[in-house]
């Protein structure tokens, strides 16, 4: 319908809703745009975000923890460590990372 407003790319969803529909909560997910916030008797618990999208965000300036979590997680997704920064590499492997 023209003219109606774009749906939120942030949804609310219960602990139970998201046991329920998890398969398409993940398909959703892999868009970049989406954001799942889960709660738990009714309290934000979580956000939710897809893995690609999370990668994205911690590779662009995350701290050393964030860094080397996105370099595990990009290992998992099949990326290739040539295609990461040498400023995202030294992050992830600075001694002390989260002091």
């Amino acid at each position: 319908m023209a003219g109606k407003p774009s749906e939120s790319p942030v949804r609310i969803i219960g602990s139970r809703e998201l046991h329920q529909n998890l398969p398409g909560i993940l398909r959703e997910l892999e868009n970049s745009e989406v954001r799942y916030v889960l709660t738990v008797h009714g309290k934000p618990r979580a956000v939710l975000v897809g893995a690609e999208p999370y990668l994205s965000m911690v590779l662009d300036g995350g701290g050393p923890s964030e860094a080397l979590v996105g370099l595990q997680l990009s290992a998992l997704l099949g990326g290739s460590l040539g295609s990461m920064s040498i400023e995202t590499l030294e992050r992830a492997f600075e001694p002390n990372g989260d002091k």
